[in-house]
């Protein structure tokens, strides 16, 4: 998906996939991992998303760390700190994994849920679109 096919849509959509990942309980380590898939595009999508929305605010800033603090000065979000260990984890999962960071990714993502649920509105509040 390209930056510009990336909507609130498109990103409320993975969310609400990632919600219903997140309501199976006691997962099977197939189901975690999955999980944690969702996660990670989830992810993509939300920060790729604010860069737009930035971009559109006449914000300049590329790279998710720079995105989250600009977003963190803004007063969008309150808790940068946070939406980095998200990328920490998204980095991490994505070139090694093993068990103990399944898990700790799986209980990130029930962390990161309502924060880019709450992140897409203030979103939308500020797209051009």
């Amino acid at each position: 998906m390209s930056e510009t096919q990336i909507t609130t849509q498109s990103a409320e959509n993975a969310l609400q996939s990632l919600q219903e990942a997140l309501a199976i309980k006691n997962p099977s380590k197939l189901e975690r991992d999955g999980t944690i898939q969702r996660f990670e595009y989830c992810y993509e999508l939300t920060w790729k998303l604010a860069r737009r929305v930035l971009k559109e605010n006449e914000v300049e800033a590329d790279v998710p760390k720079t995105i989250f603090r600009e977003m963190g000065r803004l007063g969008w979000i309150n808790n940068v700190e946070d939406w980095l260990a998200f990328q920490k984890s998204r980095n991490e999962t994505s070139h090694e994994y093993g068990e103990k960071l399944a898990i700790k990714s799986y209980h990130l993502s029930k962390i990161f849920l309502p924060m880019a649920v709450d992140l897409i509105v203030v979103l939308k509040s500020k797209a051009n679109a």
